[in-house]
């Protein structure tokens, strides 16, 4: 059967082969062979295990040590703990901003 490649480079092989898969193999003498094929995915092909990943050494936190920590830090703990009650988070604060009709910080003059 004589197929021509038309302008945009695609060959025509008719209804019977719609929507199937096909492997092109170009040889050195610039023949084309086209060899239908069926693709079977991954998944139902392999069953992979999931790979467990554990980090050697790895030790639960003493509870005495990061008490000592926390009694050693608990005045910027505090400090902290104050600083976050104050602050509006920044979807908030635009929500805000925009019920009130002002600019976003920064976007002063901009639409």
């Amino acid at each position: 059967m004589l197929k021509e490649v038309g302008a945009s480079g695609q060959i025509s092989l008719g209804k019977k082969y719609a929507g199937q898969l096909f492997d092109m193999q170009i040889a050195a003498d610039g023949a084309v062979t086209l060899t239908p094929v069926k693709v079977v995915p991954v998944a139902a092909a392999v069953k992979e295990e999931l790979a467990v990943y554990k980090v050697s050494g790895a030790t639960t936190p003493d509870p005495a040590a990061t008490r000592e920590w926390a009694d050693a830090n608990a005045a910027q703990i505090a400090q902290y703990n104050a600083w976050v009650t104050q602050r509006e988070p920044y979807a908030q604060r635009v929500r805000r901003w925009r019920e009130q009709g002002q600019s976003l910080p920064g976007q002063e003059g901009k639409p």
